[in-house]
């Protein structure tokens, strides 16, 4: 574990923490290990695309 870690609270549905929670335990990971591991890929696919792309997360609608 890092040496120092930051607590993040996130407001979601319940419905949405429940599949997460589900997706956790069939992985047999902590809640917290899978939410960091689908931040990290998310990131980094965010850093491998061109900051042109249309239908991104900051993209103006």
């Amino acid at each position: 574990m890092p040496e120092s870690v930051v607590h993040f609270q996130i407001r979601m549905p319940p419905q949405q923490h429940e599949k997460l929670a589900s997706w956790a335990k069939e992985e047999k990971l902590s809640l917290n290990l899978l939410v960091v591991g689908i931040l990290e890929k998310a990131m980094h696919q965010h850093k491998e695309e061109p900051a042109s792309k249309p239908g991104g997360a900051h993209s103006a609608k």
